[in-house]
Formats: C-alpha cells, structure tokens, sequence
C-alpha cells in the first residue's frame, strides 16, 4: 500500500502519555505515590525537599515501582532554589539518588545532601556550598567507595549556568547501556557523560532501584524545590530483529517542540503485525502487537534530527507489516505510514525547527 504525509491540528484521540511511569505536574495529585521523610512536604504547586530554614533534612521516594536498570531510563525535572541564605548564598543542595535499601531511608544535613549516611547510594548533586570543592555551584556524582572508607566524589562538573539565580531550571539524566548522561538547561549536551554500573555501585541484588531526591541545609541554606518530575523506563530491546535489514527513509518531518507524542497502530486488518520501534539508540516499542486502536509513547528530540525506525518482528498474515504514525509537537500532528518486511523496512528523520540560536 502506498504510505501518505498530511497535517492536522490536533490528535483525533487523546489518551494518556503510556510512555512514562510517571509524570508529575501537581505532586498533591500524586501523594499516594511519593513518600515524603524528614522535613520534605508536599505543597500545593511543588513539592519542597527542604525548607530555607538552618539544619532542615528532608527526601522523596517514588514508592509505586522501582526502575530496572539493566533496561535503562530517563528521567527529568524541573527544580527551583529561592530565598538564599545572605551569609553563604544558598545551601547546602539537593540530589537526585537511586538506591535499593528501602522506601523511608534519609542520611545527613549540611554537607551530607540528605543521602550520605545512607549505606549505597548512587547520587547526583546540585551543591550550592563551596565545602573544599572548588566551587559553590556545581553537579557532583558520588557513590560509597569502601575502600576510602566514605562517599567518592567520582566527577565533578563546576561550569554549569547558576542555579540559585531564583529561576526554574531544568535537568534531564538519561541511563542506557551503561552509561549516565546529565543534561541541565539544554537538551543538546550532557554536563555529565560517565560510564558506570549503577546496579553494582546500590548494592541492588536484582537490578531494581527506588528512585528519589533528598537535600539539606546547614547554617547555609535556600529553599529547595521540585516543580515538575517524570520518570520513563525503557523497553528491552527485540531478540528477533535482523542486523543485516535494508533501511529506507519514507519521509522527513520538523517539529517545533524537543518532546514529542507519538501514536502508533495497525490502520489496515489486524492480522497479527507485530512490530518494534528504535527511536536513535531507544526502543520506544519492543515487540508490540499492533491494534486498530492507537497507542501512545513520547520521544525526546536530544540533537537537531532524530531517526524512528520501524522493524517488523513478523509479517503477520497479509505481509509486509504496515503502521500508520501520529508525531505530536504541540501544535500540528504529521502523520506518517511506514512498512516493512523481515529484509528491507521504511524511517522517519525528524529534524528540530524550534529556538533559533539553541
């Protein structure tokens, strides 16, 4: 059958985003789901990890699943540092952490973040206090090293923007194949690019992780504030797609916005198609059986083009496999029908059209 590219306004269906765990605009919505310890509270626009008070500690841990790290994940969030200390400037920070010891654990104030004292703990800090570290403005990787008896500062990153400026500021750390990425305030390059073994670094038996944030103040301190937060867990990727299929490019489409919503369904007879989807180096669908009915996944558009992949892990009944493809930016839907076979398949380059000068 012969594809077609045409433009909407809109999606025909809204249904909800399937491709993430969880994403948080209002955490009052989704208090059954965080677990709040120390002086961490949950307010009605954002969630506060610790208050600008001296010697406050507090964490959050998203309790309804645990991410499994040998298939990677993403996660990102937006955070907000207000009312500095006058004497210091702000402290002493907050840490995104990953962890297997429990729903509940907290570790120490001050220099401590709010994790260490946590028995193996993989974090990554935005300090705000100049503790011997060459700056008081920084993102900091650490881990417990038992053989210098105490948490590593493993890598360090001091030029990144300001981040007690008393504006938003947005992160995004992505963990696939091994290696952790750091974005902060762009989606273009990592602050942070480390290769580690997160699963042995948390002592994680079976490769699970809760997920969380902890912070702390001293006699520096600020208001520490999450605004938004999502978290996605990658599929594994398919056992059964050929490495020698001939790929073709059927199209290429601009989007005006990084983040994009994708549908995907059989839009011909259901016969049992059953397809994967590689978004770059991701797996946005691992051995889906297509439906009449659409199913919703989100993207992120890290470079200025990306390339969605179709592989066909059969040919169901009436071969080749067919998909038809919805790409939401936010403003117009570009759809797509893509094809392929066990040989040869079809692609989409998406190239970014959004801020000049990004």
């Amino acid at each position: 059958m012969i594809g077609y590219l045409f433009f909407t306004l809109a999606f025909p269906v809204v249904i909800g985003a399937q491709g993430y765990l969880f994403e948080i605009n209002d955490f009052k919505a989704h208090e059954d789901d965080l677990n709040t310890v120390g002086n961490t509270v949950l307010l009605a626009d954002r969630l506060r990890l610790t208050p600008a008070e001296n010697h406050r500690i507090g964490a959050c841990w998203f309790t309804r699943q645990k991410i499994y790290l040998d298939h990677g994940f993403e996660t990102e969030f937006t955070f907000l540092i207000t009312d500095t200390d006058p004497a210091f400037g702000g402290g002493d920070g907050f840490a995104f952490v990953m962890q297997s010891q429990g729903e509940d654990v907290l570790g120490g104030e001050g220099d401590n973040i709010g994790y260490k004292k946590i028995p193996y703990v993989l974090a990554i800090e935005f300090d705000l206090k100049n503790d011997q570290e060459g700056s008081r403005n920084h993102i900091n990787l650490s881990f417990l090293d038992d053989s210098r008896g105490g948490y590593r500062r493993y890598a360090t990153v001091h030029e990144i923007p300001e981040i007690t400026d008393g504006k938003p500021h947005f992160t995004r750390i992505a963990y696939q194949d091994g290696f952790l990425r750091v974005f902060l305030d762009s989606y273009l390059f990592p602050v942070l690019s480390v290769k580690i073994d997160i699963a042995e670094k948390i002592r994680s038996q079976n490769g699970y992780a809760w997920l969380g944030f902890t912070s702390a103040t001293s006699e520096a301190y600020a208001n520490h504030d999450l605004l938004q937060w999502n978290v996605k867990q990658y599929p594994p990727p398919p056992e059964d797609v050929p490495d020698s299929i001939v790929i073709s490019e059927k199209a290429q489409i601009i989007v005006k916005n990084r983040k994009v919503r994708i549908q995907v369904w059989d839009h011909n007879t259901i016969d049992g198609d059953v397809v994967s989807l590689k978004w770059g180096e991701e797996w946005l669908l691992s051995e889906y059986e297509l439906q009449a009915e659409k199913k919703e996944i989100t993207a992120t558009l890290t470079g200025f083009q990306q390339k969605l992949v179709l592989y066909a892990n059969n040919t169901g009944q009436i071969p080749p496999n067919t998909v038809a493809i919805n790409i939401f930016d936010g403003h117009t839907t570009q759809r797509v029908q893509l094809e392929g076979d066990l040989k040869q398949t079809e692609s989409i380059v998406i190239q970014y059209g959004g801020a000049a000068g990004e």
